[in-house]
């Protein structure tokens, strides 16, 4: 493990978050302020709990969190199994949301990776489009989006896709990401009405 894999492994361990990726969400806050207004959050990816811990920490109103190894949970923060890619984990995100509309998507997930920059890059992009379609059927008017991806060929695509439905895009890459790692967050922040 490489030294500063170590110093955010460690500093996680000691504040008792459930892993190191607490502080890529920790510093994009800081930079960005997406948690200060969100009372209502869907995050998708949540597996270990690295994020949840973060936004419990915020004391949040609603907070459902969406994994494909997830067990369901009637207890806050509330939980279900679901695969953001299909449309039926999207009708049972629904169904358990029952109207409420989210302040806030925040999304961790990745599938498997196979080592091969161009098919992990495309199917990151799949998981950031099917979050992007659906969720914005679940999130309120002013709503901020924010997703991982594999940044690559497909980027500045899926960019122009969706920006012209928010006031405002940020790509960032957080210090405790790996410095070898392409991954990016990407932020749109504002949702605005298309009706």
């Amino acid at each position: 493990m490489r030294k500063r894999e170590d110093i955010y492994y460690n500093r996680a361990k000691k504040a008792g978050y459930r892993s190191r990726a607490a502080y890529k969400l920790i510093e994009i806050d800081r930079k960005f302020e997406i948690l200060s207004r969100a009372h209502y959050i869907l995050e998708i990816g949540s597996s270990p709990g690295g994020w949840t811990d973060v936004l419990m920490e915020r004391t949040p109103e609603y907070l459902l969190c969406v994994d494909i190894s997830a067990k369901k949970s009637d207890v806050m923060p509330y939980s279900i199994r679901g695969d953001v890619t299909r449309e039926s984990s999207w009708n049972d995100i629904k169904e358990f949301l029952d109207g409420k509309k989210m302040d806030l998507i925040l999304s961790d997930a990745m599938s498997h990776t196979t080592g091969q920059h161009s098919l992990d890059h495309a199917s990151s992009v799949n998981i950031c489009t099917s979050i992007l379609e659906y969720g914005m059927e679940v999130l309120r008017i002013g709503g901020n989006v924010m997703v991982k991806q594999f940044q690559g060929e497909y980027t500045n695509e899926f960019m122009n896709q969706f920006k012209g439905f928010f006031r405002r895009n940020y790509i960032t890459k957080p210090g405790a990401s790996r410095s070898e790692s392409s991954e990016i967050y990407i932020i749109f922040a504002g949702l605005l009405d298309h009706t």
